[in-house]
């Protein structure tokens, strides 16, 4: 890349301080955390970049602190990241930097990101909110800015962080992630959503993508992110014709409702491999109780249906819902006894700002505590911290039904 291509090296180039350093904070409970690059800074480096400011990105996973060169720093972080998005927030404070809070955790809980050492929040979907303030602080200008239609959107920008350094394979081949979607319709009592409503990329926009991300950096696997990718038949039908014949690989997430034959055909035209599926228990009365909108049966046929076309399905479950009981906790094992998915992913129950569970606790029949210990429902196996009690299950026998499940089922030859 020649340095007049790129509005941050240009930046560097001339000796001047790039307009806004975005950063990504570590995630020390991850097994690995240089798997898939940061996309919500990437997608804001875009918009500011095709705005005319000069942007910094920065991966905790991969940078140094230190290695933050603008007068304005925006750290965008999830609930779990919140202890490391706060240490940062204090070096950074020290040096008289402007701290602005971003992305999930900053969206439902900007009072403690407030007293945590950042000037500013700006919650739910950024990229607007932050060139209007990068306009007035910066250009001393105000102008209103009308949030556009989601393809309108330019491409997140990847070449603001070393992607090549993230290590994903699909089928043997390095594979990157994309988000094709915003949103979710759904109302599961533990989702903390960030954006109001739901909406599509079309499927040309998204195949466009995914050919720029091919034809720039060689990738030719790709993980769909969006939790209801296969929502959309005829989006699915479009991108199918349009990428039959290009020999990519990919991996997405699915709904058990959303499964049947003319999907399933569609996405092994498509040149999908595996579908992840949020399965969550093995029990109608959890199911049920925390609004998911799908049943035992119909998650055994999903698996079902996705096998019967040659695709790997994955399950992701949580134990410590709502509701668990040691008998729900049976029943989870029993379901993957009889559903036989090619993978497993098993979490503790951690409820998130944002979500219906989180703010009634007392109506959903659970305790659990918020304070400064680690929260994160995903992390290296055997240091998992639960904080969350159901009416039968503690804390403790939430974590060692979690991890029995784990060593009983994930890697074994029960699983295809």
């Amino acid at each position: 890349m020649a340095r007049g291509e790129d509005p941050f090296l240009l930046a560097k180039w001339n000796n001047m301080k790039p307009d806004i350093t975005l950063v990504f904070p570590s995630s020390p409970f991850l097994i690995d955390q240089k798997v898939f690059p940061p996309l919500g800074i990437m997608y804001l480096s875009a918009y500011l970049k095709q705005n005319g400011f000069s942007v910094q990105c920065l991966d905790m996973a991969m940078h140094k602190p230190e290695m933050a060169e603008s007068d304005i720093i925006g750290i965008s972080f999830t609930t779990p990241q919140r202890g490391e998005a706060y240490k940062l927030a204090k070096y950074y404070k020290n040096q008289n930097r402007f701290l602005i809070a971003g992305g999930p955790h900053a969206t439902h809980m900007h009072p403690e990101c407030l007293s945590n050492g950042f000037d500013i929040f700006i919650g739910r979907e950024g990229e607007e909110r932050v060139l209007d303030f990068l306009r007035v602080s910066i250009r001393k200008e105000i102008k209103a800015v009308n949030c556009p239609e989601i393809d309108d959107y330019p491409f997140p920008d990847r070449g603001a962080l070393p992607i090549k350094d993230y290590k994903y394979e699909i089928g043997g081949r390095a594979a990157t992630v994309l988000m094709t979607s915003r949103g979710c319709p759904y109302a599961c009592s533990f989702c903390a959503k960030i954006t109001k409503g739901f909406r599509m990329q079309s499927a040309e926009r998204t195949v466009n993508e995914i050919l720029d991300i091919n034809e720039k950096y060689g990738f030719e696997a790709f993980m769909i992110f969006d939790d209801v990718f296969i929502i959309d038949k005829k989006r699915l039908s479009t991108m199918a014709d349009l990428l039959k014949d290009k020999n990519f690989l990919f991996r997405c997430f699915g709904r058990a409702n959303l499964i049947d034959d003319e999907v399933c055909e569609l996405l092994k035209k498509m040149g999908v491999v595996e579908v992840g599926l949020g399965i969550e228990s093995g029990s109608n009365i959890i199911l049920e109780k925390n609004l998911k909108g799908t049943t035992r049966d119909m998650n055994l046929k999903a698996i079902q249906k996705l096998h019967d076309h040659g695709i790997r399905a994955k399950a992701f479950l949580i134990i410590g819902l709502p509701g668990e009981t040691i008998s729900t906790v049976a029943e989870t094992s029993s379901w993957i006894n009889e559903a036989q998915p090619d993978d497993i992913d098993i979490t503790v129950f951690q409820p998130l700002p944002g979500s219906a569970v989180f703010a009634n606790p007392e109506k959903w029949g659970i305790e659990f505590n918020y304070d400064g210990r680690p929260q994160w429902y995903k992390g290296r196996p055997g240091r998992y911290n639960c904080n969350v009690r159901t009416k039968e299950l503690s804390a403790t026998q939430i974590i060692t039904y979690r991890n029995l499940m784990e060593s009983t089922y994930k890697n074994k030859e029960l699983l295809r």
